[in-house]
C-alpha cells in the first residue's frame, strides 16, 4: 500500500482526482500513447509508461514496450512499483541501476520485469496532486543525461495537459449531472426564459406547482402562463427595459409575487431572480416557492404568539406572586426567566443577552457550612441534564446571608427534546435560624440541667453553642475574684481546621478592654466584632494569631449577676457573618440562663459551704476552752441567746443551750456590774468591746472571764457576737508575774550599777596603764638609740619595744571603746580629700604587702571630697587595709575601689584571703570577736580593730558593711557623706 507523506485529507483528495480522470479504467488513450512512444524513441529506452498509483496498485494508462501478461493486465502491485516513490516524494526519481539503489535494490520488478534503469517525472493534476509518473525503463544500467531528463520533463508536462483536459471534462459532466439532479429534486419551481419571456427550461417542481408539463410550455411566453392579468403589462415593460439596458434591477433579489396555475388559481409565491449573460444570450433564471402555507402558518403563528404572550404574561404574574425564587435558562445558557422572589434575593435583573454564567457570577454561593464555595450551581447542573433535589446552599449578599433549599431539573418536551433548565429555591433562612437557635437553647438547657458546678456549666454551654451554630471556636472566660483580670477556662473548636495557633494550650489572662473577652467585660454588653478593624475602645487585640487562621467575626456576651459581669461567652468564626440580632438575643438569653444558674449554684454552694463551715466551726470550737456565743438585743427586754458553743461549762461551770439560756448578765459578780454596763454601752454604740469581770458559775465557783464582742445589725435587729475565755489561771499568773517582774527590775538596776562600776574601773585601769606603758616605751627608745647597746641587750630591748607598742595599741583601742561607750569619742569632721588619705595608707602598707608577695590594686577616683576627721578616717582605713594584708595568704590580691555613689563616697576594700565563715558575719564588729578560721590559722589579733573602726564610721554618720568577696576572701564597703557645698 502507498505510504503518502501528505495528510489523510490530501491523500483522499489525490485519490478523488485520480479516479475523476477516468484513466484507471480506460483501455487506451491515444494522446498518451503517442507521448510514450515518442519518449521511448527519443530516449532510446525499451519501455515508456504513464503510471498511475492507486491505493494498492499501479495502473498503466499508457504503455510502450510491454510484453506478455504485463501488456494484457497493464497493472502491477505496489510492491513492484518504482512510481510510488515519485508519488511519495512528489519529485522526480532518477535511478541508473536499481540493484544498487538503497530503496529499490530488493524490488521484485528487478527480477521479474528486468527493470534496471529508471527515470520518472511526477504527473500532477491542476490542483497539485501527484497522480503518478511519466517514466522510461531500461533493462541495462545507464547514466541518464541532462538532455534525457529535460526531454522526459517536457513529455511529462504534455501528459499533464491531457490529464487536466480529462479532469475538466469530468468536472463539467459531474456539474451538469449535479445541477440536473438538484433542479429535479428541489421543491422550488425552476423556470428559465430568454429576454422575450419564452420558456427555455421548466423543472418537475414547476410542473407540479403550475400544472403544465415541460413539453407544453417550451417556447411559450411566461406572461401567458403564470402571471395574473393585472400584472402582465408591468412584467412586459420590465422585460423590455432589460432588453434595452442589458441590466435588471431585480436580479439577485427575493420577490414576493402573485402567480397563476393552469386552472386559474392565483396563489402567493416567493421568487428569486437571476439575470445571467450566457454565450447564447442573456437568460433569466427564476426559482419560485409557493408560500400559501407559510402565510397561513405565519398568521396562525402570530395568533399563537399572541396567545403565548398572554400565557407568558399570566405565568410571569403567577410566578412573581409566589415567594419561591424561580430561574430558568434555554439550551444555550441564556437566562429566560427570573421571577420577583429571585430578583429580590440576588438583587439582579436580566436582559435577553444575560447568560446563566454571568447571572450566577453576580453573587457568592456556598455549601450549607457557609465556607465551601459551590463550584457547580444547581441551574448549571440542571442545564447539563441532572435533577437536583433539596440542595442546601447559602447565598451571601452585601446585607445578609440567606439559606435556600434548591430543586432543579432540565425542561424537556414529550419527545425528549431539551428546551433548557429551571431551578426553584425556597428561602429557609428564618426557619433554619429559628431551628438552629432552638437547638442551641435546648443544648444549653440540657447542659445546665446536667452541670454540677458553675465553671463546668460555662464550659459545656460554650461547647454546645459552638457545635450547634457551626462556629469555629467557642471559649468560656471568667472574671477573677479580685476583679483585676479575666481568665480563659476553656477553648472548644469545631470542624477539622487547625486552630492551635489561635487557641493554644497555655493559660490566657486579659485585662479590662483587652481582646474580645476584655471588651465585653468593659462594655458589660454584647459585642459583634468584625476582626478586620480594632474597635476604638479596645485596649489591645489580645491575640493577633486570629488573622493567621482566618477568624473574620468574633461575638461575645457577658454572663452577669445583676449588673455585675461574672464571665464572658466568646465565639469565633471564619465566616464573614453580618450582624444578626436573633443570634445575639439567643446568646444573650443563654448567658442570662447561665448567669442565673451561676447565681443559684453559688447560693447553693454558699449554703452548703456555710453549713459545712458551721459544722467545722462547731468542731473547732469544741476543741478549745473559749466559749463562743451570739445574743440578740431586744428593746425593753434582756439579751436573748441565739447561739452557744458546746463548751459553755468552761465559763459558766455547767451546760448552756438556746433552749436553757444563761448569759453573762445573769451570772456577773455583783461587784463587776459596772464593768458589764460599760461593756454593753460600747456595743450599743457600734464599737468593738472587751472586758474582764468575775462570773459566779452555775456550780457556785467564781471565775475571771475575759470577753471580746462586736455588734452587728441585720435590718433593724441588733446582734452581738462574743468570745469568752476563762482567765482565772492567767490572773493568778499575772499576779505572780508582777511580783517576779518587780524582783527582776531590782536585779537589773543592781547589774547596771555594777556595769557602770566595771566601765569606770576599766577606764581607770586603762588610763592608769597608759602612763607606765608610755614611760616604758620612752625608755626603750632611749636604750635603742644608745650606740653602746649591743648584742643580747639590744635584742632584749627590741623585744621590749615591740611588746610595749602592742600593749600601747591595745590600751589605745580599749580607751577608744570606753570613750565611745561613754559618748566622749573625739570626732572633728571637716571637708577633706579621701583619695589622698587612701594613697597615704596604701603607701604605708607597701612593704608589708611586698614581703608576702601580695598585689595591691587601687582604682581611686580623684577629688573624693568627704566630711570626716582625717586622723580617725586614717585610723579606720589603716585597720581595714592592715587586716586585708594580714589575712591574705602569700601571692594573693588586695583591691581598693573608691568613687562617688549619689551624695556619698563609697570605698570598697576586698581581698582574696581566708575569708570569714558565713554564720559569723553578724558578730564581726563585736569587741574581742575573732573568726574561728583566723584562730585556727594562728594569726594573732585582739578582736578590737573592727569594733573600733565600726564605731569611728558610725560616729561620722557613715556605714560599714562586710560580705564575702566574689573570688573568695572578704569585702568591706565603707560609705561616707560628702560635704554640703550648697551656700544656702
Amino acid at each position: 500500500m502507498l505510504t503518502s507523506t501528505g495528510t489523510p485529507r490530501q491523500a483522499a483528495g489525490r485519490l478523488r482526482a485520480l479516479r475523476a480522470t477516468g484513466l484507471l479504467e480506460a483501455e487506451g488513450v491515444h494522446a498518451l500513447d503517442r507521448l510514450t512512444k515518442l519518449a521511448a524513441r527519443t530516449l532510446a529506452a525499451p519501455t515508456a509508461l504513464v503510471s498511475l498509483v492507486d491505493e494498492d496498485r499501479q495502473r498503466f494508462a499508457s504503455a510502450y514496450g510491454l510484453t506478455g501478461e504485463l501488456a494484457e493486465t497493464r497493472q502491477t502491485p505496489l510492491s513492484h512499483s518504482y512510481c510510488k516513490y515519485v508519488v511519495d516524494d512528489q519529485s522526480p526519481l532518477i535511478v541508473g541501476d536499481a540493484r544498487l539503489d538503497a530503496r529499490l535494490h530488493d524490488s521484485p520488478a528487478i527480477g521479474e520485469y528486468d527493470a534496471i534503469a529508471y527515470a520518472g517525472m511526477p504527473l500532477r493534476s491542476p490542483d497539485g496532486h501527484v497522480l503518478g509518473s511519466f517514466c522510461v525503463v531500461d533493462s541495462v544500467p545507464r547514466e541518464w543525461s541532462f538532455d534525457d531528463i529535460a526531454v522526459l520533463r517536457d513529455l511529462a508536462e504534455a501528459a499533464e495537459s491531457e490529464v487536466a483536459l480529462r479532469l475538466a471534462q469530468a468536472e463539467q459532466a459531474i456539474s451538469a449531472a449535479r445541477l440536473s439532479a438538484v433542479l429535479s429534486a428541489t421543491h422550488d419551481a425552476y423556470i428559465s426564459t430568454d429576454l422575450d419571456g419564452d420558456v427555455i427550461d421548466w423543472n418537475g417542481a414547476a410542473e407540479r406547482m403550475f400544472g403544465y408539463r415541460a413539453d407544453e410550455v417550451a417556447g411559450r411566453n411566461i406572461a401567458d402562463l403564470i402571471i395574473p392579468e393585472r400584472f402582465r403589462a408591468d412584467h412586459l415593460a420590465g422585460m423590455k427595459r432589460v432588453r434595452v439596458s442589458g441590466d435588471s434591477q431585480l436580479s439577485g433579489q427575493h420577490l414576493r409575487i402573485a402567480a397563476l396555475t393552469s386552472t386559474g388559481r392565483e396563489f402567493p409565491a416567493e421568487m428569486t431572480l437571476q439575470v445571467v449573460a450566457e454565450p447564447g444570450g442573456t437568460v433569466c433564471h427564476a426559482f419560485l416557492h409557493d408560500i400559501t402555507g407559510r402565510l397561513v402558518a405565519t398568521s396562525e403563528m402570530e395568533q399563537h404568539r399572541k396567545k403565548l404572550d398572554e400565557e407568558h404574561a399570566f405565568l410571569e404574574a403567577v410566578l412573581d406572586s409566589v415567594d419561591v425564587g424561580i430561574a430558568a435558562c434555554d439550551t444555550e445558557g441564556r437566562m429566560t426567566l427570573l421571577n420577583r422572589a429571585a430578583r429580590e434575593v440576588t438583587g439582579q435583573q436580566i436582559t435577553p443577552d444575560t447568560s446563566a454564567a454571568e447571572w450566577l457570577a453576580g453573587f457568592q454561593v456556598h455549601e450549607s457550612d457557609g465556607r465551601t464555595p459551590i463550584t457547580r450551581m444547581p441551574l448549571t447542573r440542571a442545564q447539563a441534564g441532572e435533577s437536583v433535589e433539596g440542595q442546601h446552599m447559602v447565598v451571601k449578599t452585601p446585607d445578609a446571608w440567606r439559606r435556600f433549599v434548591t430543586n432543579g431539573r432540565p425542561i424537556e418536551t414529550g419527545d425528549n427534546r431539551r428546551l433548557g433548565a429551571v431551578v426553584a429555591f425556597h428561602d429557609i433562612t428564618e426557619v433554619h435560624r429559628a431551628e438552629e437557635l432552638r437547638r442551641a437553647r435546648h443544648a444549653v438547657a440540657q447542659v445546665l440541667s446536667d452541670a454540677t458546678n458553675a465553671k463546668d456549666a460555662g464550659i459545656e454551654a460554650v461547647a454546645a453553642i459552638a457545635e450547634t451554630l457551626g462556629w469555629s471556636c467557642g471559649e468560656y472566660w471568667q472574671v477573677t475574684d479580685d476583679r483585676k483580670s479575666i481568665v480563659r477556662h476553656s477553648s472548644h473548636t469545631t470542624g477539622d481546621r487547625d486552630l492551635s495557633a489561635f487557641t493554644g494550650d497555655t493559660p490566657l489572662t486579659f485585662v479590662l478592654g483587652e481582646g474580645l473577652p476584655g471588651l465585653v467585660w468593659a462594655r458589660n454588653r454584647e459585642v459583634w466584632w468584625d476582626t478586620s478593624a480594632m474597635p476604638a475602645d479596645m485596649v489591645d487585640e489580645g491575640r493577633t494569631e486570629m488573622h493567621e487562621v482566618g477568624i473574620q467575626v468574633a461575638v461575645g456576651v457577658p454572663v452577669r449577676s445583676g449588673r455585675r459581669t461574672l464571665g464572658v461567652l466568646a465565639f469565633y468564626t471564619d465566616q464573614d457573618l453580618p450582624y444578626d440580632n436573633d443570634t445575639v438575643q439567643m446568646l444573650d438569653a443563654a448567658a442570662a440562663h447561665l448567669g442565673r444558674f451561676v447565681e443559684r449554684r453559688w447560693a447553693e454552694d454558699m449554703s452548703l459551704a456555710l453549713a459545712e463551715s458551721r459544722r467545722n466551726f462547731d468542731r473547732i470550737v469544741a476543741q478549745v476552752n473559749d466559749y463562743v456565743w451570739t445574743v440578740e438585743a431586744v428593746a425593753g427586754e434582756g439579751p436573748r441567746l441565739v447561739y452557744t458553743s458546746p463548751n459553755s461549762a468552761a465559763v459558766f461551770g455547767g451546760p448552756v443551750s438556746v433552749t436553757e439560756p444563761t448569759t453573762l448578765a445573769d451570772q456577773v459578780h455583783p461587784d463587776d456590774t459596772g464593768i458589764l454596763d460599760e461593756f454593753n454601752q460600747a456595743l450599743l454604740a457600734g464599737e468593738h468591746a472587751e472586758m474582764e469581770c468575775r462570773v459566779v458559775g452555775l456550780d457556785g465557783v467564781v471565775r475571771w472571764i475575759w470577753t471580746r464582742a462586736a455588734a452587728r445589725f441585720e435590718g433593724d435587729r441588733l446582734f452581738v457576737d462574743g468570745l469568752s475565755t476563762d482567765v482565772t489561771d492567767r490572773h493568778e499568773l499575772s499576779e505572780r508575774r508582777e511580783r517576779l517582774l518587780e524582783q527582776e527590775r531590782e536585779q537589773v538596776e543592781r547589774l547596771r550599777q555594777l556595769d557602770r562600776m566595771k566601765d569606770e574601773l576599766s577606764a581607770l585601769v586603762i588610763h592608769e596603764l597608759r602612763n607606765p606603758v608610755g614611760v616604758i616605751k620612752a625608755y626603750t627608745e632611749v636604750l635603742l638609740d644608745s650606740p653602746g647597746l649591743a648584742g643580747a641587750e639590744r635584742k632584749h630591748a627590741t623585744v621590749v619595744d615591740r611588746t610595749t607598742r602592742h600593749l600601747q595599741g591595745l590600751v589605745d583601742d580599749l580607751l577608744d571603746l570606753a570613750r565611745l561607750d561613754a559618748g566622749h569619742i573625739s570626732i572633728d569632721p571637716a571637708p577633706m580629700a579621701a583619695d589622698g588619705v587612701l594613697h597615704e595608707v596604701l603607701h604605708s602598707h607597701h612593704l608589708s604587702a611586698a614581703a608576702k608577695g601580695l598585689r595591691l590594686n587601687a582604682a581611686i577616683k580623684p577629688e573624693l571630697e568627704v566630711l570626716a576627721d582625717p586622723q580617725r578616717l586614717r585610723q579606720a582605713l589603716d585597720n581595714l587595709i592592715s587586716n586585708a594584708v594580714k589575712y591574705t595568704p602569700d601571692g594573693g590580691t588586695v583591691t581598693i575601689d573608691a568613687g562617688h555613689h549619689g551624695d556619698n563616697v563609697v570605698i570598697t576594700i576586698s581581698d582574696t584571703g581566708i575569708g570569714i565563715p558565713a554564720e559569723q558575719y553578724p558578730h564581726l564588729f563585736s569587741r574581742f570577736f575573732r573568726a574561728s578560721n583566723a584562730q585556727k590559722s594562728g594569726i594573732k589579733g585582739t578582736g578590737l580593730g573592727l569594733a573600733v573602726t565600726k564605731a569611728i564610721i558610725d560616729a561620722h554618720g557613715g556605714t560599714l558593711t562586710a560580705r564575702p568577696a566574689a573570688g573568695g576572701g572578704t569585702e568591706f564597703s565603707l560609705t561616707l557623706p560628702t560635704p554640703d557645698l550648697d551656700p544656702r
